[in-house]
């Protein structure tokens, strides 16, 4: 027994030796940052802005790789497979709190595959009728929507923030409407504004100019306070629905046995970054508001209660999204 624990302890010394070396080291080379979004879109810029800020930061290429598909499932399971060594990020978003409800055959476990780095950005869905609507408060939408059935709503997919939303709305008013899933928000922004669909929860950034414009109406805000952005438009609480608050938002995640060193060097750098008032406005502009304090434990308390929330709405709704 004696013996067992002398070489347990020599290798457990040249383990720390290693993983020393490699911490000291790091970053050695590129990072490559996995967003599992198509490029152009609001998260795929967002890493961008971080990826070109942490370059500078770091020392050393930080380079959005785009891996896209089923649901965000392609990318998060490449970084799940990946080595843990810190030279190979993912930027999620709610999917991967909701996939392990929605979907029954994962690739990878969401709760033991990765370690969270840095909650850095959230933003605010706002609840979108189209002018066409007879209706002007949250209250007026809800009576609307009892009194005229076969309304429909359009998200971004099954599973997607947009969809999560418009649900919990429904489960809360006590409403019905079709869900109508889109191959992304631009087409059903399309159908929004043409009057195939009455409603959806959309971007601020992507749907203001139709608001200012008169094209769409916005009754209410899911975050706890009003958005700069949209300062005349009252939360769900402030509309009629007390506790409905709900973001959307990005986190950076790592493969589980990234050494606690480096998650820890990343994140000090990611909280530097987002303390930067060019990629704050940036950020901003897009419609994000940037969070500059978080820490690893913060983070990963955060991403269990979000998981936890939507686990019991889609359990509750019966969704699924199994291929």
């Amino acid at each position: 027994m004696r013996t067992s624990y002398r070489f347990l302890s020599v290798g457990l010394f040249f383990y720390l030796l290693c993983s020393q070396a490699l911490c000291a080291d790091f970053p050695a080379r590129a990072i490559r940052m996995v967003v599992p979004f198509a490029a152009g879109g609001n998260t795929d810029i967002a890493a961008r802005i971080l990826a070109q800020a942490l370059t500078i930061e770091l020392g050393q290429t930080v380079f959005v790789d785009n891996k896209v598909g089923a649901g965000t499932r392609v990318g998060t399971e490449e970084v799940a497979r990946s080595q843990a060594d810190g030279y190979t990020l993912l930027l999620t978003t709610i999917g991967f709190a909701s996939n392990p409800s929605l979907y029954k055959s994962l690739k990878y476990d969401s709760k033991k595959d990765f370690s969270q780095v840095a909650w850095v950005m959230s933003s605010t869905p706002v609840l979108l009728v189209n002018a066409g609507i007879p209706v002007n408060t949250l209250a007026e939408f809800i009576d609307y929507v009892k009194k005229t059935p076969g309304l429909s709503y359009g998200s971004a997919g099954v599973g997607s923030a947009m969809h999560l939303h418009a649900e919990e709305l429904l489960l809360n008013a006590d409403i019905r409407a079709t869900h109508i899933p889109y191959r992304g928000e631009g087409p059903a922004l399309v159908d929004l504004l043409a009057g195939r669909t009455a409603f959806h929860f959309g971007a601020i950034s992507s749907s203001k100019h139709y608001i200012e414009s008169g094209a769409l109406k916005a009754l209410a805000v899911t975050s706890d306070k009003r958005s700069a952005q949209l300062p005349n438009v009252p939360t769900m609480a402030q509309a009629g629905i007390p506790g409905f608050v709900t973001y959307t938002w990005g986190v950076v995640m790592v493969p589980t046995g990234t050494p606690n060193a480096i998650v820890a060097q990343l994140n000090k750098a990611m909280n530097r970054v987002l303390s930067k008032p060019e990629v704050l406005s940036r950020l901003i502009e897009l419609g994000f508001e940037p969070v500059n304090n978080s820490t690893p434990e913060s983070t990963k308390k955060f991403v269990e209660d979000e998981m936890e929330h939507w686990s019991r709405l889609i359990k509750r709704l019966g969704l699924t999204a199994d291929d």
